[in-house]
């Protein structure tokens, strides 16, 4: 049987996407479990091919290319044709903003076309988007109005601990007024299906944190776990749901016993669940999308401008959210 075909989107030109495709797609490892297509722009490509001085070509097609792929030669879609001698990075255009969502947009078309089985996405500068007209709050937002979804998650993978997101890019200020029973259970519920159907968990164990310092101390510091996040649990447990909480999540992570009594933990805001996970997993943990009718794995990680153009982006975390997506991609042949 083949290996699945897994496209990459380059994301935004003037950061260090286009680097860690390269340094990528120069070693054996992702050719071993999949067979992974750019799409993206190819002066760009080589350009960074140029500055970083590896022996790598590149291979054009408008069609998702079924054979030849191999370290060191990267087939490529090109979405874009920028002027890539007058790019700078770190400082993305209007034009940028446009071809970093394009990219997405023909990723997601393939895979719905059946030509795709799954896709990885490198970052984009979400002002960037915003500018050139795409009013979506980041990647995940707007990967659910190409679906037409009316609801997803954000699943982060790593290798302790798989953490999903009830509010995901929003203001601070903002999140307690979103973490509603509704809401919550209905991320429990993607959590359960999510590790059912994609990682083969029977009875996923489900953990939910409290949003409030101790879990709002009966009341005191705060009213959102007696009045939205308990009633969540108790209707996800009514649904058959192995689901325990709300823990504090301060201490949560730091329990030894806990972090290995549950399957996936339920977290409220974005902060709350991927500080301990970035300290633990930086390299290894990679976004997965619930919710979705395809197969959707990123970075977790940005656009790094601050290393753009230096030679310095490590591939490693791209490495592993492709290697994820061609993974589950796999499961899913099993499966259906």
């Amino acid at each position: 049987m083949h290996l699945p075909l897994v496209g990459i989107t380059m994301g935004d030109p003037t950061g260090i996407g286009p680097e860690i495709i390269v340094k990528a797609l120069s070693k054996e490892d992702l050719f071993q479990s999949c067979r992974p297509v750019v799409f993206g722009d190819q002066a760009v490509l080589s350009k960074t091919i140029h500055m970083l001085g590896v022996d790598v070509s590149l291979d054009v097609s408008e069609k998702v290319p079924a054979q030849g792929y191999r370290p060191r030669k990267i087939r490529v879609i090109p979405v874009s044709r920028l002027d890539a001698g007058a790019l700078e990075f770190g400082r993305p255009d209007r034009a940028c903003g446009k071809a970093m969502v394009t990219y997405v947009e023909q990723a997601v078309k393939r895979l719905l076309d059946g030509a795709l089985d799954a896709i990885t996405t490198c970052p984009i500068n979400k002002q960037a988007m915003n500018d050139a007209g795409y009013l979506f709050a980041g990647h995940t937002e707007f990967l659910a109005h190409l679906a037409g979804v009316p609801s997803v998650a954000m699943m982060f993978v790593g290798s302790k601990w798989k953490v999903v997101l009830v509010t995901i890019h929003l203001a601070l200020q903002e999140v307690p007024a979103q973490i509603t029973a509704d809401r919550v259970l209905g991320k429990i519920r993607m959590a359960d299906e999510g590790l059912k159907n994609f990682f083969g968990i029977d009875r996923p164990r489900i953990a939910i944190l409290g949003l409030n310092p101790h879990c709002g101390e009966e009341g005191l510091l705060g009213k959102e776990e007696e009045k939205e996040i308990l009633p969540a649990i108790r209707a996800a447990r009514s649904q058959g749901l192995n689901v325990e909480g709300p823990f504090p999540a301060d201490s949560f992570f730091t329990l030894s016993g806990q972090r290995g009594d549950f399957d996936v933990i339920v977290a409220m805001y974005h902060d709350q669940g991927l500080i301990a996970m970035k300290m633990l997993d930086a390299k290894e943990a990679v976004n997965f999308t619930l919710g979705l009718p395809f197969i959707r794995t990123s970075v977790a990680h940005g656009t790094a401008y601050d290393i753009a153009g230096k030679g310095l982006a490590d591939a490693t975390n791209l490495i592993h959210a492709t290697r994820t997506a061609a993974n589950l991609a796999k499961l899913r042949r099993k499966k259906y």
